[in-house]
């Protein structure tokens, strides 16, 4: 083990990150599981020389690993790793990574629809000395756990704060870690887009969704990730009265679904188009 060995790895890091844009989280998960064995015996063999830096990599790894097994759907190992890139971040003192791990969780209750720990994990990231652009990450995820609850005052300024945050971590790129390299003011946008569905305002969700969906650099617009914003977009359409638009959006989620392998994507996508050509027949 010498810094070479770890810039390597840093390196295939960044490179999995973005084949997951493109292949889907399921595609890479046999890979990563062998990585993350990797991994795991780096620390338990590190010597005091290179450990901060072995610790700090291998906390990037489990971030990683713990994100592919949540987009796969497999919640107990997603949260297993992000326990796991906790305590190595710790160790680390990195307080960008704790920051994520913490907003991470939260993610995993926001996919369960808990609020309240959605909520508390934002606000514990938030609290941390992480960079502005980890903090708006966390602060808008914040805002989407009040909307579940249909607190609207409190979504609009998270919001309001998480696009602060966000330009100026667009003024110091350098101080960003590399692990949110997909965030943007386009990603925000389509979180506000979430955000304004959930409190009903479908409207200014359709625009924002939109807006970032557009937005999104190429390498991220045929993303696994972006299907829960295209599948919420389909509905505020449906919602609002435009039922063919509402149709060709499920067929671009099941498109991507497939292409990346992620099955739930395909499934909710024909779930809702079944829902809405009942709702329709219904309705003439």
């Amino acid at each position: 083990m010498d810094l070479a060995t770890l810039r390597t790895l840093s390196q295939l890091l960044a490179a999995h990150r973005r084949l997951e844009d493109t292949l889907g989280a399921t595609s890479l998960l046999p890979t990563i599981r062998t990585q993350l064995d990797l991994v795991t015996t780096l620390v338990a063999e590190a010597g005091s020389a290179l450990r901060p830096q072995v610790v700090d990599l291998a906390a990037q790894w489990a971030q990683f690993g713990g994100w592919l097994y949540a987009a796969s759907d497999r919640r107990r190992l997603a949260g297993r790793w992000y326990g796991t890139a906790l305590e190595w971040g710790t160790e680390a003192g990195n307080a960008d990574m704790i920051a994520t791990v913490l907003s991470m969780r939260g993610h995993l209750a926001w996919s369960e629809w808990r609020a309240g720990p959605l909520i508390a994990l934002s606000v514990a990231a938030v609290r941390q000395p992480a960079s502005p652009g980890v903090r708006a990450i966390a602060t808008q995820q914040q805002a989407r756990g009040h909307a579940l609850v249909g607190e609207a005052d409190p979504v609009i300024d998270l919001l309001d704060r998480a696009v602060d945050l966000s330009e100026a971590a667009s003024l110091a790129p350098d101080r960003e870690p590399p692990w949110i390299y997909f965030h943007s003011a386009a990603y925000l946008a389509m979180q506000r887009g979430l955000a304004y569905r959930l409190i009903g305002r479908n409207a200014e969700a359709i625009e924002c969704l939109r807006l970032g969906l557009t937005g999104l650099p190429e390498e991220s617009a045929g993303a696994a990730w972006t299907g829960p914003y295209l599948l919420r977009l389909a509905a505020a359409l449906a919602d609002t009265g435009e039922v063919g638009e509402a149709f060709d959006v499920y067929e671009r989620v099941a498109t991507l679904g497939r292409a990346t392998r992620t099955v739930g994507l395909v499934d909710q996508a024909e779930a809702a188009v079944c829902a809405l050509s009942a709702r329709r027949e219904r309705t003439r």
